[in-house]
C-alpha cells in the first residue's frame, strides 16, 4: 500500500457533464494545481474529460470500460473497484457520488450531494430512490469522513443518518469553472425573458413555476400588452415523470410566450444568462444550487427558494419565496419585472456573493481531509 496514494472514483464524469459531473471536474482541476505531497489515481471511463491532468506527475488516470445504467455502475462500485483499490495500492478512496465501495480495505472519504431521496421521495425516480435509501446510510457508516456540499446538506444528513455525526464536514461546491473569464452583463430591460435552468424533473418544481408564470401573465396583461411582457425560456434536458409537465409546456408554447431549449453547452447557456431578466430557481430541494452562482456571475438577479441550501448559497443576494406557493412565485416574478432598482440591487449583491464560493478554497479543505484520513 502507498500511504500517500488517493484513488478518486470519478465515474460520474461523462461527456456533456451536468451537476455532479461538473462539480467533480472543477474539484479535480483545482486540486491538481497543488497536490500537497500526495499521489493520485483517477478512475474514469472518459479520460478525455481530464486534459488538465496531462503532464502532472502526481496524477494518473485509470481507464475502465463504460458502465451504462445504475445496476452496472453499482456492481462495478461494489466488486471491481475494491479489487482496483488493492491493485493500485491506494491508501484511501474518495467516492464522489453518494455511495462508497463497502468492501474497500482502505479508508473512504464519501461526498454526499443531497438527501432528496429521503426528504422529497416523490422527486427521485425508482429504483434510484430505493438504491440510495439502502446504500447511503451504509456508505456513511463505512466512511472515515463524509464531505457535504453545503452546511444545509450536512445538517439534513446528520438528522437522517446519525452515523454522520462527528465525522461530517462541509466541502462546499463553488462557482462553476466554465464561467471563469466570462464578463457579466449590465442592466436588463423589463421585457427581457425570465430564465429557468435545470433538468425537467419534479424536484426542480417546474410545474409550479409554469403555473406561476401563467398567473403572472394573467395579472400583468391587464396592465398592458401581453407581447410586451417577458417570455419564459426553459433550458434543460428531459428528466423523468414529465408527461404532465410537457403538456403544460405545449399549452404555453401555443401562446408564443415560452421557449423550450434542450441541453446547452457553456457558450449558449451563458448567452441565455446574459440576455435574461432574472433566473427562476425555486426548487423543492437542492444540495447546493449551482445555477444560482452561475446567474450571479453573469450579473443576473435570482429568484429562489427560502429554504435549505438555496437560502444558504444565495444569502441576501436573491429574492426568496416559498417554492410550494404558486402565488408567492408569481408575486416574485411581478416584483422583479416591475422594479428595475430591485433587479440592479440583487445583481450587484450577487456579484459580491459569488466571491464566497471558490474551488481553490474547497480544494484546500478536501486535501486537508485527505491528510486527516491518511494521517
Amino acid at each position: 500500500m502507498n500511504p500517500r496514494r488517493v484513488l478518486i472514483d470519478a465515474m460520474v464524469v461523462r461527456p456533456q457533464p451536468t451537476g455532479v459531473g461538473r462539480v467533480a471536474l472543477d474539484l479535480l482541476r483545482a486540486m491538481s494545481a497543488d497536490p500537497r505531497g500526495l499521489d493520485f489515481r483517477v478512475v474514469t471511463s472518459h479520460p478525455e474529460m481530464f486534459p488538465f491532468l496531462a503532464g502532472r506527475p502526481e496524477w494518473g488516470i485509470v481507464a475502465v470500460p463504460p458502465r451504462n445504467g445504475m445496476a452496472r455502475n453499482a456492481v462495478f462500485l461494489q466488486t471491481s473497484l475494491p479489487r482496483l483499490l488493492s491493485r493500485e495500492g491506494a491508501g484511501m478512496v474518495h467516492s464522489l457520488n453518494m455511495v462508497a465501495p463497502l468492501a474497500a480495505r482502505c479508508p473512504v472519504l464519501l461526498t454526499v450531494h443531497d438527501i432528496a431521496f429521503h426528504l422529497h421521495p416523490g422527486t427521485v425516480e425508482q429504483p434510484r430512490r430505493s438504491y440510495y435509501r439502502l446504500m447511503v446510510p451504509l456508505s456513511v457508516r463505512k466512511a472515515a469522513l463524509v464531505g457535504c456540499v453545503s452546511a444545509a446538506t450536512r445538517d439534513e444528513l446528520t438528522r437522517y443518518s446519525p452515523a454522520a455525526a462527528g465525522k461530517s464536514l462541509v466541502l462546499p461546491n463553488a462557482v462553476p469553472g466554465w464561467t471563469e473569464g466570462r464578463e457579466p452583463g449590465g442592466p436588463r430591460p423589463s421585457d427581457a425573458p425570465f430564465l429557468f435552468v435545470g433538468t425537467l424533473e419534479p424536484r426542480k418544481n417546474l410545474e409550479r413555476i409554469l403555473a406561476a408564470y401563467e398567473r403572472f401573465l394573467a395579472v400583468e396583461s391587464g396592465k398592458g400588452r401581453i407581447d410586451e411582457l417577458p417570455d419564459l425560456v426553459v433550458v434543460g434536458g428531459r428528466g423523468w415523470r414529465d408527461s404532465g409537465l410537457r403538456r403544460r409546456i405545449e399549452a404555453l408554447k401555443g401562446t408564443g410566450k415560452l421557449r423550450l431549449q434542450g441541453y446547452c453547452g457553456p457558450d449558449i447557456l451563458w448567452s441565455h444568462y446574459l440576455s435574461a431578466q432574472a433566473l427562476l430557481f425555486p426548487s423543492l430541494h437542492e444540495g447546493f444550487g449551482l445555477p444560482i452562482l452561475e446567474a450571479m456571475t453573469a450579473g443576473l438577479p435570482v429568484l429562489t427558494s427560502d429554504r435549505g441550501a438555496m437560502r444558504e448559497v444565495a444569502g441576501d443576494a436573491a429574492l426568496t419565496v416559498d417554492p410550494e406557493n404558486v402565488a408567492a412565485i408569481a408575486e416574485g416574478m411581478s416584483r422583479l419585472h416591475s422594479d428595475s432598482a430591485l433587479r440592479a440591487e440583487l445583481a450587484g449583491r450577487g456579484l459580491g456573493r459569488r466571491e464566497l464560493w471558490t474551488w481553490q478554497q474547497t480544494a484546500r479543505r478536501t486535501l486537508e481531509a485527505y491528510h486527516r484520513i491518511l494521517g
